[in-house]
């Protein structure tokens, strides 16, 4: 019995009492739970409560900048281009040389049409040299004949040396003639050279490409050392006439109207610019369920054929949140805000965005009516950061 007392006393509760020891029973315990970590407070923030505002909803129009004149430039000949003196997106006046075609064959045919004209005159010189000549040798043979005739009534001279002086007038008359049907020969070919030369020229004039009318050059389908071919257009010249095509879905088909104006911001060059409808086709495109407008727009600096463009229809009142676009920040791809919970804490908050109305943006997601977002400093702000 003594045995166990001493066992209990000496090994058992000693023991028990070590192992309660190192257990931390006799030590201050920390309960289980999470550590509140102290965030890091900034200044120089400034936020605001987001509210919902009754605005009229826009419907989004897309369409394009179209010269309303395109003239497709060609040439009438054949030949390889010599020399291209624009390149796109230049401005052009009319009769602006636009490029050259080599019309070396066709210059060689001017020369030969000059040098056929040149023989012709010389012949035409030779030609009335002896017609005055003929004329005079025949005039001078009627005489003598009409002279020896009334010397025949008279029996003053025979009847042979009459016949004589008649054959040699008729072969004068026949000279003088056939240097007058010469004459015309070389009249008619002539003419027939002198038109050929002013083709060449013509067809010359070809060689030198010209701008239709005052413009700009859209497109160069050819370089310097192609074959040009007729009717094969080298440049596609826009005027600065500028109309804006549209496709508008069918459910606006009564709202947009010839005459009404709307506010086409044109991307490209971050301009706007009024258009007024000038032709609509009420006829509905079974394929895309819309109609089609053309608009009139005047010309701005910059402005090109081809550029991207849009304006807005108003629909029906409703209620949209739109936030200021200073609040937004960039999270790679994304965008985000930091709201404000109720104890000054920043949380970094993921939203979608809508349409963009001059320096507000709407939200779509991520963002309620009530909430308190930073719209300023957002380059201090971070995620647990405090501001208050």
């Amino acid at each position: 019995m003594k045995g166990v007392i001493k066992f209990t006393l000496f090994f058992i509760i000693p023991m028990a009492l070590l192992i309660m020891w190192i257990g931390g029973f006799f030590s201050h315990r920390i309960p289980p739970g999470y550590a509140q970590i102290e965030g890091k407070v900034i200044t120089g923030i400034k936020t605001m409560r987001v509210s919902a505002e009754k605005t009229k909803a826009l419907y989004t129009v897309d369409g394009t900048v179209m010269a309303n004149n395109n003239a497709k430039v060609a040439t009438k000949i054949m030949g390889r281009i010599l020399d291209i003196k624009v390149k796109e997106g230049d401005r052009v006046k009319k009769d602006q040389i636009l490029a050259l075609i080599d019309t070396s064959d066709i210059e060689q045919n001017i020369k030969e049409a000059k040098a056929a004209l040149e023989e012709l005159a010389r012949g035409r010189e030779e030609a009335l040299a002896g017609l005055k000549a003929a004329k005079a040798g025949y005039e001078f043979a009627k005489r003598t004949y009409e002279r020896f005739k009334n010397l025949y009534k008279e029996n003053a001279v025979s009847k042979q040396q009459l016949e004589e002086i008649e054959t040699k007038m008729i072969g004068a008359k026949a000279q003088y003639e056939a240097i007058q049907a010469k004459l015309k020969q070389l009249n008619a070919k002539e003419k027939q050279v002198r038109a050929k030369l002013k083709f060449a020229e013509i067809m010359k004039s070809y060689g030198v490409i010209k701008a239709p009318f005052d413009g700009v050059v859209i497109k160069k389908m050819n370089d310097i050392g192609d074959m040009a071919a007729p009717g094969m257009p080298i440049f596609v010249i826009g005027d600065n006439d500028f109309r804006f095509f549209a496709q508008i879905d069918e459910n606006f088909v009564d709202r947009v109207h010839v005459g009404d104006t709307f506010d086409i911001h044109i991307e490209t060059i971050r301009k706007t610019v009024k258009g007024t409808v000038i032709e609509k086709n009420s006829n509905i495109d079974p394929m895309s369920r819309s109609f089609s407008v053309k608009m009139k727009i005047p010309y701005v600096e910059g402005l090109a054929s081809g550029m991207y463009g849009k304006f807005y229809i108003p629909t029906e009142a409703e209620e949209e949140i739109f936030i200021p676009l200073s609040a937004v920040v960039k999270w790679g791809q994304l965008n985000a805000v930091y709201k404000v919970d109720s104890k000054g804490v920043l949380h970094l908050t993921f939203v979608k965005l809508g349409k963009k109305i001059g320096d507000k943006v709407q939200v779509l997601s991520g963002v309620e009516p009530g909430d308190e977002i930073v719209v300023a400093g957002t380059e201090r702000a971070c995620d647990g950061c405090k501001i208050r």
